[in-house]
């Protein structure tokens, strides 16, 4: 078995990251977009009463504030987010994430394990990790 093939049996846990940055649904978009700044990353999830509900993206920022010129400060998060979330179960492997991600059209999937949000993975991360770890 090749090398690849191995790191595609990984558990998608083995590559996530973990405590992953959270809002709000009632967080304004601008307070998202300085939150992913000065983090560098490209997405948060939002979490409601305990629950990861959904994610909101750099994607979903510029296609439904920036481009159609909405103040920022004025637009919640549960106004632009997207839902239902993409996520996956942290026993699943690698591939069976990519393979999702593909199906799917995206980046990114919540990791759960017994319903609960435990990490987040990203496509960049996933195929990154295979070319570090070879």
């Amino acid at each position: 078995m090749s090398y690849v093939e191995e790191l595609l049996k990984n558990p998608v846990s083995s590559n996530m990251r973990t405590d992953p940055p959270t809002v709000s649904p009632s967080d304004s978009v601008a307070e998202v977009v300085l939150k992913m700044s000065e983090m560098d990353i490209g997405a948060v999830i939002v979490i409601e009463d305990g629950r990861a509900i959904g994610m909101i993206t750099e994607k979903d920022v510029l296609e439904r504030v920036v481009k159609p010129k909405k103040m920022m400060d004025l637009i919640q998060v549960r106004d632009v987010m997207t839902t239902p979330l993409a996520s996956i179960d942290s026993d699943k492997t690698t591939k069976q994430a990519l393979d999702l991600m593909r199906f799917k059209g995206i980046r990114r999937l919540a990791v759960m394990e017994e319903g609960r949000l435990i990490g987040i993975v990203t496509e960049r991360r996933l195929l990154e990790s295979a070319l570090i770890k070879r």
